[in-house]
């Protein structure tokens, strides 16, 4: 018989044989709800290895010409490929705010004139990121709080989901930068831009 009080709950943690990665499962009135719980290592590592790809793509849009760069193509959110890098960094500076102390007003992105500028704010928002996981403890990391995500608007978010987001989210935009250069005559037929295996 399952115990947890007046609910009917009960947690059983299971470990699946990886150090960093737990499974804590929370029974409510019989439904199971899992919670994989991260620590700050496991996290580095796979925000590292989407960074990675991520300079890989702005290494291979070096091939474009400026006007390609900043050519609007329609079906897109953000409509020239250079916008599209400029969101995929932007996001992640504003999720960095969100977690780290709120965002309370409009961030301001530095001039973005060129991919030399492009990739160093690039490399400046992933150490950015890598700092707060280098000081951030497991409890931090897998507690869920209140946080300012716009002004006057506070969610209950979890500091390892939001870092999760920021690297799903520049694969997402990834692919749109390389349908947008096929669109446009220049497919990538050689560099691996998946996940690092390494």
């Amino acid at each position: 018989m399952s115990s947890g009080g007046a609910l009917g709950c009960h947690r059983d943690v299971l470990h699946h044989g990886e150090p960093w990665l737990r499974t804590t499962r929370f029974r409510v009135e019989g439904a199971a709800y899992n919670r994989r719980m991260y620590n700050a290592q496991t996290l580095q590592d796979i925000h590292r290895r989407a960074h990675e790809s991520l300079r890989r793509l702005i290494a291979f849009c070096g091939v474009l010409s400026q006007e390609e760069l900043l050519r609007p193509l329609a079906g897109f959110g953000f409509p020239t490929i250079m916008r599209q890098l400029e969101h995929t960094i932007g996001a992640e500076v504003y999720w960095q705010t969100v977690v780290t102390r709120g965002y309370t007003e409009e961030a301001k992105m530095p001039a973005l004139p060129d991919l030399v500028a492009m990739e160093a704010f690039r490399q400046r928002t992933a150490a950015a990121t890598r700092g707060y996981l280098a000081v951030a403890s497991e409890a931090e990391l897998n507690s869920s709080r209140p946080m300012i995500s716009d002004p006057g608007e506070t969610r209950l978010l979890r500091p390892a989901d939001v870092i999760i987001r920021v690297v799903t989210h520049i694969f997402n935009h990834q692919g749109q930068v390389l349908a947008m250069c096929r669109t446009m005559g220049r497919p990538n037929e050689e560099r691996d831009l998946d996940y690092p295996l390494n």
